[in-house]
């Protein structure tokens, strides 16, 4: 196995719940998660409650991810206000969730005022010094669903960038390794969720448009070619964090935990 090592993260609110799980202090938590070798820990923009112990623990923030609702038009104070938490919690990327579209006639209208909030956003980050990303977003509305939509958005702004979710196109029926092809040159940032559907797992379950149950696992435990997906990242010189997701988790410890052991076991991180 390569040698290659990345930046570990997890995501916040996956630590918040572990600290619930095991009935301690979310600082302590967060002593526990940086044993395990995770460096940082990925935000949402609108449920920071807690965040204040990242800092006080030393624990980095990767990216801070927002879910807009451009369709309906554009605010610009909540962009700015996003670039302002990157700016004080020292992330050097954002990511934007543009929205859904209202139903399925997919208006053609709602994605151009979410592509417009999209090219606004991304001058604002360029302007402070920030990468904006997307990624592939697994809801049958969201207009970056799949590897097509995704692209309509990144052909728009050339500056875009991807951040890739190992688990998320196969919401859409796609393969990811055949999406990290088409967006290899454009990925800065990495989520690393696995998906369990050979057999059932715990946890919520996702059904894929091609009608498979999709279960949350920890990273490395499930049927997506993470292996696969890193080499290829280690051959283009990706040196960006990888962030262990598992929203729906029936235990965010123990998903945390294992992830950071298989990865380990590999040599990525």
């Amino acid at each position: 196995m390569a040698e290659y090592k990345f930046k570990a993260g997890t995501f916040f609110h996956h630590i918040r719940e572990a600290s619930k799980e095991l009935g301690e202090s979310l600082e302590d938590t967060i002593t526990r998660v940086l044993g395990m070798g995770y460096v940082a820990a990925e935000l949402d923009a609108d449920d920071l409650d807690g965040t204040e112990s990242l800092s006080k623990k030393g624990m980095l923030v990767s990216s801070i991810y927002r879910n807009y609702g451009w369709r309906n038009g554009i605010d610009r104070a909540v962009m700015e206000d996003h670039i302002r938490l990157a700016k004080r919690f020292g992330a050097g990327k954002i990511m934007a969730i543009p929205g859904l579209y209202s139903d399925k006639s997919f208006d053609p209208g709602e994605l151009e005022r979410m592509k417009d909030g999209m090219l606004i956003l991304s001058d604002l980050a360029r302007e402070n010094g920030l990468i904006l990303t997307i990624e592939d977003y697994d809801n049958a509305l969201s207009p970056i669903a799949t590897m097509g939509g995704m692209k309509i958005f990144l052909d728009a702004d050339p500056e875009l960038r991807v951040a890739l979710d190992t688990g998320n196109f196969l919401f859409s029926g796609e393969d990811i390794l055949d999406a990290e092809k088409l967006f290899l040159t454009k990925v800065a940032h990495v989520h690393l969720k696995d998906r369990l559907y050979s057999k059932a797992g715990e946890g919520d379950v996702l059904v894929s448009t091609d009608g498979r149950k999709l279960y949350p696992c920890a990273v490395g435990d499930g049927d997506i070619p993470i292996n696969e997906v890193l080499q290829k990242l280690t051959e283009t010189g990706y040196d960006g964090y990888v962030l262990t997701e598992f929203f729906g988790s029936h235990s965010y410890f123990c998903h945390i935990e294992r992830s950071a052991e298989n990865l380990k076991k590999e040599g990525w991180i």
